[in-house]
Protein backbone atom coordinates (compact mmCIF):
# COMPACT_ATOMS: atom_id res chain seq x y z
CA UNK A 1 0.00 0.00 0.00
CA UNK A 2 2.97 2.56 0.74
CA UNK A 3 4.99 1.85 -2.16
CA UNK A 4 1.79 2.35 -4.10
CA UNK A 5 0.96 5.29 -1.88
CA UNK A 6 4.70 6.76 -2.25
CA UNK A 7 4.40 5.97 -6.31
CA UNK A 8 1.42 7.95 -6.63
CA UNK A 9 2.86 11.00 -4.86
CA UNK A 10 6.11 10.59 -7.14
CA UNK A 11 4.02 10.85 -9.93
CA UNK A 12 1.96 13.62 -9.09
CA UNK A 13 5.04 15.69 -8.38
CA UNK A 14 6.58 14.52 -11.57
CA UNK A 15 3.25 15.65 -13.81
CA UNK A 16 3.03 19.05 -11.63
CA UNK A 17 6.42 19.42 -12.60
CA UNK A 18 6.13 18.96 -16.01
CA UNK A 19 3.09 21.19 -16.08
CA UNK A 20 4.80 23.64 -14.60
CA UNK A 21 7.27 23.44 -17.65
CA UNK A 22 4.78 23.49 -20.06
CA UNK A 23 2.47 26.70 -18.99
CA UNK A 24 2.82 29.09 -21.45
CA UNK A 25 4.84 32.27 -20.44
CA UNK A 26 4.25 34.55 -23.27
CA UNK A 27 7.30 36.44 -22.88
CA UNK A 28 7.77 39.41 -25.49
CA UNK A 29 10.53 39.29 -28.12
CA UNK A 30 12.71 41.90 -29.45
CA UNK A 31 15.03 40.77 -32.19
CA UNK A 32 17.55 43.48 -33.20
CA UNK A 33 19.54 42.40 -36.80
CA UNK A 34 22.61 44.23 -37.85
CA UNK A 35 23.41 43.99 -41.91
CA UNK A 36 26.81 42.66 -42.78
CA UNK A 37 28.09 43.58 -39.52
CA UNK A 38 31.44 41.88 -39.52
CA UNK A 39 32.11 39.20 -36.80
CA UNK A 40 34.50 40.96 -34.84
CA UNK A 41 33.74 44.07 -35.10
CA UNK A 42 31.78 44.31 -31.46
CA UNK A 43 34.00 44.82 -27.79
CA UNK A 44 32.56 41.82 -26.96
CA UNK A 45 33.99 39.91 -30.44
CA UNK A 46 37.28 41.32 -29.72
CA UNK A 47 37.58 45.00 -31.74
CA UNK A 48 39.94 47.13 -30.50
CA UNK A 49 38.62 49.88 -32.78
CA UNK A 50 34.82 50.50 -32.67
CA UNK A 51 33.08 51.81 -29.45
CA UNK A 52 29.75 49.41 -28.60
CA UNK A 53 29.35 49.71 -25.01
CA UNK A 54 25.51 48.41 -25.53
CA UNK A 55 25.88 46.06 -27.00
CA UNK A 56 28.63 44.70 -24.66
CA UNK A 57 26.28 45.12 -22.03
CA UNK A 58 23.81 43.33 -23.70
CA UNK A 59 26.44 39.98 -23.55
CA UNK A 60 27.39 40.65 -20.21
CA UNK A 61 23.71 40.76 -18.94
CA UNK A 62 22.53 37.81 -21.42
CA UNK A 63 24.20 34.37 -23.08
CA UNK A 64 26.50 34.75 -25.66
CA UNK A 65 26.62 32.11 -28.40
CA UNK A 66 30.06 31.10 -30.07
CA UNK A 67 28.78 28.59 -32.45
CA UNK A 68 25.12 31.05 -33.70
CA UNK A 69 24.50 30.62 -37.35
CA UNK A 70 21.97 31.97 -39.67
CA UNK A 71 20.21 30.04 -42.72
CA UNK A 72 22.08 31.79 -45.64
CA UNK A 73 25.68 33.69 -46.42
CA UNK A 74 22.81 36.65 -47.74
CA UNK A 75 20.84 38.73 -46.66
CA UNK A 76 16.84 38.02 -47.51
CA UNK A 77 17.18 34.17 -47.54
CA UNK A 78 18.39 34.71 -43.66
CA UNK A 79 15.91 36.90 -43.28
CA UNK A 80 13.60 34.66 -44.27
CA UNK A 81 14.79 31.58 -42.39
CA UNK A 82 14.73 33.54 -39.36
CA UNK A 83 10.94 34.49 -39.88
CA UNK A 84 10.14 30.81 -41.08
CA UNK A 85 11.77 28.87 -38.87
CA UNK A 86 12.96 26.66 -42.23
CA UNK A 87 16.12 26.44 -44.27
CA UNK A 88 15.08 28.82 -47.01
CA UNK A 89 15.95 25.98 -49.67
CA UNK A 90 13.02 24.71 -48.20
CA UNK A 91 10.51 26.86 -50.15
CA UNK A 92 13.12 27.53 -53.12
CA UNK A 93 14.86 30.49 -51.83
CA UNK A 94 18.49 30.45 -52.72
CA UNK A 95 20.19 33.68 -53.05
CA UNK A 96 18.90 37.38 -52.87
CA UNK A 97 16.74 39.08 -55.29
CA UNK A 98 19.24 40.77 -57.09
CA UNK A 99 18.08 40.98 -61.13
CA UNK A 100 14.45 40.23 -62.73
CA UNK A 101 14.47 37.71 -65.13
CA UNK A 102 11.53 38.99 -68.14
CA UNK A 103 9.53 35.49 -67.92
CA UNK A 104 9.45 35.82 -63.88
CA UNK A 105 6.38 37.88 -62.28
CA UNK A 106 7.72 40.25 -59.54
CA UNK A 107 5.83 38.35 -56.96
CA UNK A 108 7.99 35.24 -57.76
CA UNK A 109 10.98 37.82 -55.91
CA UNK A 110 9.39 37.51 -52.15
CA UNK A 111 9.27 34.81 -49.89
CA UNK A 112 6.18 32.29 -51.44
CA UNK A 113 2.92 32.87 -49.25
CA UNK A 114 2.68 29.33 -48.54
CA UNK A 115 4.50 29.91 -45.21
CA UNK A 116 4.11 31.46 -42.36
CA UNK A 117 5.88 33.91 -40.35
CA UNK A 118 6.53 34.25 -36.65
CA UNK A 119 4.30 37.45 -36.11
CA UNK A 120 0.96 34.94 -37.68
CA UNK A 121 1.47 32.63 -35.01
CA UNK A 122 2.33 34.86 -32.37
CA UNK A 123 -1.23 36.65 -33.44
CA UNK A 124 -2.91 33.70 -32.18
CA UNK A 125 -1.70 34.02 -28.69
CA UNK A 126 -2.56 37.42 -28.41
CA UNK A 127 0.79 39.04 -29.67
CA UNK A 128 0.96 42.74 -31.28
CA UNK A 129 4.28 43.04 -33.87
CA UNK A 130 6.33 45.19 -35.48
CA UNK A 131 8.45 45.48 -38.35
CA UNK A 132 10.91 48.28 -38.03
CA UNK A 133 13.71 48.76 -40.46
CA UNK A 134 14.63 46.76 -43.79
CA UNK A 135 12.27 44.04 -44.83
CA UNK A 136 13.85 42.69 -48.04
CA UNK A 137 10.79 39.91 -47.91
CA UNK A 138 8.93 40.82 -51.00
CA UNK A 139 7.69 44.20 -52.34
CA UNK A 140 4.35 43.20 -53.79
CA UNK A 141 1.03 42.96 -52.94
CA UNK A 142 1.34 40.14 -50.52
CA UNK A 143 4.07 39.85 -49.46
CA UNK A 144 4.81 42.66 -47.16
CA UNK A 145 5.08 43.13 -43.61
CA UNK A 146 1.18 43.65 -43.08
CA UNK A 147 0.83 40.91 -45.46
CA UNK A 148 2.64 38.38 -43.78
CA UNK A 149 1.08 38.58 -39.77
CA UNK A 150 2.99 42.23 -38.44
CA UNK A 151 0.70 44.87 -37.17
CA UNK A 152 2.84 47.84 -37.25
CA UNK A 153 5.31 48.61 -40.34
CA UNK A 154 8.18 51.42 -40.61
CA UNK A 155 10.53 51.33 -43.20
CA UNK A 156 11.44 49.94 -46.72
CA UNK A 157 10.51 47.02 -48.62
CA UNK A 158 14.35 46.81 -50.71
CA UNK A 159 17.38 45.81 -49.53
CA UNK A 160 18.90 48.76 -49.43
CA UNK A 161 18.91 52.52 -49.40
CA UNK A 162 21.24 55.35 -48.59
CA UNK A 163 21.17 56.81 -44.76
CA UNK A 164 20.44 59.75 -45.29
CA UNK A 165 17.14 61.63 -47.39
CA UNK A 166 17.59 60.94 -50.69
CA UNK A 167 15.91 61.49 -53.99
CA UNK A 168 15.14 59.60 -56.08
CA UNK A 169 15.06 56.19 -54.34
CA UNK A 170 15.23 52.89 -56.34
CA UNK A 171 12.59 51.13 -56.95
CA UNK A 172 12.14 47.67 -58.93
CA UNK A 173 13.17 45.07 -57.09
CA UNK A 174 14.86 47.38 -54.15
CA UNK A 175 11.93 50.21 -53.57
CA UNK A 176 13.64 51.84 -50.84
CA UNK A 177 10.98 54.61 -50.46
CA UNK A 178 10.10 54.87 -46.47
CA UNK A 179 6.66 53.57 -45.61
CA UNK A 180 4.31 52.85 -43.13
CA UNK A 181 1.45 52.17 -42.32
CA UNK A 182 0.90 54.07 -39.11
CA UNK A 183 0.93 57.31 -40.42
CA UNK A 184 4.01 57.84 -38.62
CA UNK A 185 6.25 60.83 -39.99
CA UNK A 186 8.46 58.70 -43.16
CA UNK A 187 11.64 61.98 -43.37
CA UNK A 188 15.09 60.17 -43.32
CA UNK A 189 17.72 61.83 -40.51
CA UNK A 190 20.11 59.66 -40.29
CA UNK A 191 18.42 55.81 -40.83
CA UNK A 192 19.71 54.03 -37.91
CA UNK A 193 18.48 56.96 -35.64
CA UNK A 194 15.12 56.57 -37.40
CA UNK A 195 15.28 52.81 -37.03
CA UNK A 196 15.74 53.31 -33.10
CA UNK A 197 13.22 55.83 -32.78
CA UNK A 198 10.29 53.68 -34.13
CA UNK A 199 11.25 50.83 -32.78
CA UNK A 200 11.31 52.85 -28.70
CA UNK A 201 8.23 54.45 -30.23
CA UNK A 202 6.12 51.09 -30.80
CA UNK A 203 7.73 49.94 -27.18
CA UNK A 204 6.29 52.78 -25.34
CA UNK A 205 2.71 51.77 -26.87
CA UNK A 206 3.01 48.62 -25.91
CA UNK A 207 3.32 49.87 -22.25
CA UNK A 208 -0.70 50.10 -21.17
CA UNK A 209 -1.77 47.64 -23.36
CA UNK A 210 -1.03 44.59 -21.31
CA UNK A 211 -0.55 42.18 -24.38
CA UNK A 212 2.35 40.69 -25.13
CA UNK A 213 4.61 41.80 -28.34
CA UNK A 214 6.87 40.94 -30.85
CA UNK A 215 9.57 43.63 -32.22
CA UNK A 216 11.92 42.71 -35.10
CA UNK A 217 13.90 45.77 -35.66
CA UNK A 218 15.92 45.19 -39.05
CA UNK A 219 18.56 47.63 -39.45
CA UNK A 220 20.39 47.92 -42.43
CA UNK A 221 23.43 48.91 -40.84
CA UNK A 222 26.76 48.59 -41.68
CA UNK A 223 25.17 47.60 -45.27
CA UNK A 224 26.59 49.67 -47.88
CA UNK A 225 26.46 52.32 -48.52
CA UNK A 226 29.22 53.73 -46.32
CA UNK A 227 27.79 56.87 -44.55
CA UNK A 228 28.14 58.08 -41.22
CA UNK A 229 27.04 61.18 -38.93
CA UNK A 230 29.92 63.75 -38.75
CA UNK A 231 29.74 63.26 -34.47
CA UNK A 232 29.95 59.26 -34.89
CA UNK A 233 33.02 60.08 -37.33
CA UNK A 234 34.52 61.78 -34.20
CA UNK A 235 34.12 59.13 -31.43
CA UNK A 236 36.57 57.05 -34.18
CA UNK A 237 39.69 58.47 -33.02
CA UNK A 238 42.36 55.67 -33.32
CA UNK A 239 41.36 54.81 -36.88
CA UNK A 240 42.31 56.97 -40.44
CA UNK A 241 40.01 58.85 -42.09
CA UNK A 242 38.54 56.57 -44.92
CA UNK A 243 36.06 53.56 -46.19
CA UNK A 244 37.89 51.40 -42.41
CA UNK A 245 36.87 54.85 -40.41
CA UNK A 246 33.27 55.73 -41.77
CA UNK A 247 32.19 51.56 -41.06
CA UNK A 248 33.38 51.59 -37.55
CA UNK A 249 30.92 55.08 -36.72
CA UNK A 250 28.39 53.27 -38.43
CA UNK A 251 28.77 50.16 -36.29
CA UNK A 252 29.15 52.78 -33.18
CA UNK A 253 25.54 54.32 -34.53
CA UNK A 254 24.26 50.94 -34.48
CA UNK A 255 25.38 50.47 -30.80
CA UNK A 256 23.72 53.38 -29.86
CA UNK A 257 20.48 52.80 -31.45
CA UNK A 258 20.93 49.23 -29.73
CA UNK A 259 20.74 51.13 -26.54
CA UNK A 260 17.79 53.37 -26.85
CA UNK A 261 15.72 49.78 -27.49
CA UNK A 262 17.13 48.79 -24.38
CA UNK A 263 16.40 51.48 -22.34
CA UNK A 264 12.89 51.73 -23.71
CA UNK A 265 12.56 48.31 -22.23
CA UNK A 266 13.40 49.08 -19.10
CA UNK A 267 10.91 51.87 -18.30
CA UNK A 268 7.95 49.73 -19.60
CA UNK A 269 9.13 47.42 -16.33
CA UNK A 270 9.20 44.03 -18.27
CA UNK A 271 12.55 43.23 -18.42
CA UNK A 272 12.53 40.55 -17.02
CA UNK A 273 9.61 39.34 -19.26
CA UNK A 274 11.46 40.42 -22.57
CA UNK A 275 13.57 38.01 -24.65
CA UNK A 276 16.29 40.39 -26.46
CA UNK A 277 17.88 38.81 -29.24
CA UNK A 278 21.04 40.78 -31.22
CA UNK A 279 22.47 39.14 -34.28
CA UNK A 280 23.58 40.01 -37.50
CA UNK A 281 22.07 38.53 -40.97
CA UNK A 282 25.24 37.31 -42.36
CA UNK A 283 29.13 38.19 -42.27
CA UNK A 284 30.71 41.65 -43.46
CA UNK A 285 30.43 41.85 -47.30
CA UNK A 286 33.23 41.33 -49.57
CA UNK A 287 34.84 44.46 -50.37
CA UNK A 288 34.03 46.52 -47.59
CA UNK A 289 36.05 47.81 -44.60
CA UNK A 290 33.99 45.08 -42.11
CA UNK A 291 35.97 42.40 -40.03
CA UNK A 292 34.94 38.74 -39.99
CA UNK A 293 37.91 38.17 -37.29
CA UNK A 294 38.61 35.12 -36.30
CA UNK A 295 36.97 33.29 -39.25
CA UNK A 296 37.77 32.56 -43.15
CA UNK A 297 35.20 34.27 -45.69
CA UNK A 298 32.64 36.77 -45.67
CA UNK A 299 29.17 37.69 -46.92
CA UNK A 300 27.91 34.84 -49.65
CA UNK A 301 30.25 32.25 -48.74
CA UNK A 302 29.55 29.07 -46.80
CA UNK A 303 32.93 29.63 -44.90
CA UNK A 304 32.72 30.52 -41.01
CA UNK A 305 33.33 34.45 -41.90
CA UNK A 306 29.62 33.58 -44.28
CA UNK A 307 27.29 32.34 -41.81
CA UNK A 308 28.82 32.09 -38.45
CA UNK A 309 27.36 35.67 -36.63
CA UNK A 310 27.63 38.09 -33.33
CA UNK A 311 24.72 36.17 -31.08
CA UNK A 312 23.79 37.44 -27.86
CA UNK A 313 20.44 36.41 -25.63
CA UNK A 314 19.14 38.19 -22.91
CA UNK A 315 15.81 36.78 -20.76
CA UNK A 316 16.35 37.61 -17.40
CA UNK A 317 13.20 35.09 -16.26
CA UNK A 318 14.98 32.09 -17.31
CA UNK A 319 16.90 30.77 -14.41
CA UNK A 320 18.88 28.66 -16.62
CA UNK A 321 20.46 31.30 -18.25
CA UNK A 322 23.22 32.73 -16.21
CA UNK A 323 24.42 36.66 -17.38
CA UNK A 324 27.95 36.70 -18.92
CA UNK A 325 27.97 33.19 -19.81
CA UNK A 326 28.77 31.35 -23.36
CA UNK A 327 26.39 29.10 -24.83
CA UNK A 328 28.78 26.50 -27.13
CA UNK A 329 26.58 24.58 -28.21
CA UNK A 330 25.58 24.93 -32.43
CA UNK A 331 22.36 27.10 -32.34
CA UNK A 332 20.71 28.72 -35.51
CA UNK A 333 17.99 31.89 -36.37
CA UNK A 334 15.70 28.73 -37.34
CA UNK A 335 15.43 27.79 -33.34
CA UNK A 336 13.70 31.78 -32.82
CA UNK A 337 10.15 30.79 -34.00
CA UNK A 338 10.40 27.48 -32.17
CA UNK A 339 11.35 28.73 -29.59
CA UNK A 340 8.29 30.53 -29.00
CA UNK A 341 6.03 28.80 -29.92
CA UNK A 342 7.16 26.54 -26.37
CA UNK A 343 6.96 29.79 -24.52
CA UNK A 344 3.18 30.03 -25.67
CA UNK A 345 2.66 26.29 -25.08
CA UNK A 346 2.46 25.29 -28.66
CA UNK A 347 3.99 22.04 -30.21
CA UNK A 348 5.79 23.79 -33.49
CA UNK A 349 5.00 22.21 -36.90
CA UNK A 350 6.99 19.01 -37.88
CA UNK A 351 8.32 20.58 -40.91
CA UNK A 352 10.45 23.33 -38.69
CA UNK A 353 14.00 22.68 -39.20
CA UNK A 354 14.78 24.31 -35.75
CA UNK A 355 14.54 23.22 -31.54
CA UNK A 356 13.72 25.42 -28.69
CA UNK A 357 16.99 27.82 -28.25
CA UNK A 358 16.12 28.47 -24.49
CA UNK A 359 16.66 24.80 -24.16
CA UNK A 360 20.03 24.62 -25.76
CA UNK A 361 21.05 28.08 -24.32
CA UNK A 362 22.50 26.57 -20.97
CA UNK A 363 24.70 23.99 -22.51
CA UNK A 364 28.57 25.35 -22.39
CA UNK A 365 30.11 22.75 -25.57
CA UNK A 366 28.43 21.16 -28.32
CA UNK A 367 26.37 18.30 -26.77
CA UNK A 368 23.62 18.14 -28.65
CA UNK A 369 24.60 16.99 -32.46
CA UNK A 370 22.64 19.34 -35.14
CA UNK A 371 22.58 19.21 -38.91
CA UNK A 372 22.24 22.60 -40.51
CA UNK A 373 22.26 23.20 -44.57
CA UNK A 374 22.92 26.13 -46.67
CA UNK A 375 22.65 26.79 -50.23
CA UNK A 376 23.08 29.31 -53.19
CA UNK A 377 22.85 28.58 -56.54
CA UNK A 378 25.91 26.66 -57.45
CA UNK A 379 26.96 25.98 -53.73
CA UNK A 380 26.19 24.12 -51.09
CA UNK A 381 27.26 23.20 -47.63
CA UNK A 382 26.07 20.98 -44.76
CA UNK A 383 26.90 20.90 -41.22
CA UNK A 384 26.46 17.78 -39.65
CA UNK A 385 27.78 17.86 -35.77
CA UNK A 386 31.76 19.51 -35.93
CA UNK A 387 31.96 18.11 -39.71
CA UNK A 388 31.68 20.57 -42.20
CA UNK A 389 31.46 19.70 -46.17
CA UNK A 390 31.75 22.22 -49.11
CA UNK A 391 30.31 21.64 -52.48
CA UNK A 392 31.68 24.88 -55.09
CA UNK A 393 31.17 23.69 -58.52
CA UNK A 394 34.71 24.65 -59.87
CA UNK A 395 37.14 22.80 -57.32
CA UNK A 396 36.95 19.47 -55.61
CA UNK A 397 34.51 19.32 -52.37
CA UNK A 398 36.01 20.71 -48.81
CA UNK A 399 35.69 18.74 -45.43
CA UNK A 400 36.67 20.02 -42.07
CA UNK A 401 36.25 19.79 -38.00
CA UNK A 402 35.41 22.48 -36.78
CA UNK A 403 35.86 21.12 -33.07
CA UNK A 404 39.86 21.82 -34.14
CA UNK A 405 39.95 23.75 -37.12
CA UNK A 406 37.57 26.94 -36.76
CA UNK A 407 39.11 28.97 -39.31
CA UNK A 408 39.09 26.47 -41.71
CA UNK A 409 42.58 26.39 -43.03
CA UNK A 410 43.00 22.31 -42.97
CA UNK A 411 41.16 20.78 -45.69
CA UNK A 412 40.47 16.76 -44.64
CA UNK A 413 38.90 15.94 -47.81
CA UNK A 414 42.06 14.92 -49.76
CA UNK A 415 42.81 12.10 -47.24
CA UNK A 416 39.41 11.48 -45.49
CA UNK A 417 37.37 11.22 -48.75
CA UNK A 418 35.32 8.08 -46.39
CA UNK A 419 34.49 10.42 -43.60
CA UNK A 420 33.11 12.61 -46.51
CA UNK A 421 31.10 9.85 -48.16
CA UNK A 422 28.12 10.13 -45.50
CA UNK A 423 27.98 13.75 -45.64
CA UNK A 424 27.49 14.09 -49.16
CA UNK A 425 24.86 11.76 -49.40
CA UNK A 426 22.80 13.98 -46.50
CA UNK A 427 23.58 17.40 -48.79
CA UNK A 428 22.42 15.29 -51.76
CA UNK A 429 19.15 14.03 -50.41
CA UNK A 430 18.82 17.69 -49.30
CA UNK A 431 19.44 19.21 -52.53
CA UNK A 432 17.37 16.59 -54.50
CA UNK A 433 13.70 16.74 -51.90
CA UNK A 434 13.57 20.56 -52.21
CA UNK A 435 12.10 22.89 -54.79
CA UNK A 436 15.02 24.57 -56.79
CA UNK A 437 15.56 28.19 -56.82
CA UNK A 438 12.43 30.12 -57.43
CA UNK A 439 15.16 32.71 -59.40
CA UNK A 440 18.58 32.75 -60.23
CA UNK A 441 21.01 34.91 -59.35
CA UNK A 442 22.85 37.65 -61.64
CA UNK A 443 25.57 35.86 -63.65
CA UNK A 444 28.25 38.77 -62.62
CA UNK A 445 27.61 37.81 -59.48
CA UNK A 446 27.95 34.02 -59.42
CA UNK A 447 30.92 33.88 -61.40
CA UNK A 448 32.53 36.75 -58.73
CA UNK A 449 31.23 34.03 -55.92
CA UNK A 450 34.21 31.53 -57.51
CA UNK A 451 36.52 34.47 -57.33
CA UNK A 452 35.63 34.83 -53.43
CA UNK A 453 36.06 31.67 -52.67
CA UNK A 454 39.86 30.99 -54.07
CA UNK A 455 40.37 34.48 -51.99
CA UNK A 456 39.24 33.44 -49.05
CA UNK A 457 41.13 33.46 -46.08
CA UNK A 458 41.27 33.38 -42.13
CA UNK A 459 40.95 37.48 -41.16
CA UNK A 460 43.06 39.52 -38.61
CA UNK A 461 41.82 41.75 -35.64
CA UNK A 462 42.92 45.27 -37.12
CA UNK A 463 44.69 47.13 -34.51
CA UNK A 464 44.15 50.42 -33.20
CA UNK A 465 46.22 53.75 -35.06
CA UNK A 466 47.93 56.39 -34.80
CA UNK A 467 45.93 59.36 -37.13
CA UNK A 468 48.01 62.61 -36.33
CA UNK A 469 44.53 63.94 -35.20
Amino acid sequence: MWKTLTSLILSTLAWSHAAERTEPTRPNLVVIMADDLGYGDLGCTGSRQIPTPHIDRLARQGVFCSRAYVTAPMCAPSRMGLLTGKFPKRYGITTNPNTQIDYLPETHYGLPQTETCLPAYLKRNGYTSAAIGKWHLGHTEGYTPVDRGFDTWWGFLGGSRHYFEHKPEAQGLNPSRIETNTGADTKISYLTDDIARESVRFIRRQKQSGKPFFLYAAFNAPHWPLQAKPQDLEQIKNVRPGGRRTYCAMVHALDRAVGDILAAIDETGKTNDTIVIFLSDNGGAPHSPACNAPFKGEKRLHYEGGIRVPFIVRYPADKRLAPGSTCGQIVSTVDILPMMLAANGMNPPQELDGTDLLRLLPMQDNREKRTLYWCTDYTSAILDGDSKYILVPDRAPQLYDLSRDHIETNDLYPTHIGKASPLAGKLGSYLTTTPACRYPDAVSWSSGLLKQYSAAKPATQPQPEVTNE
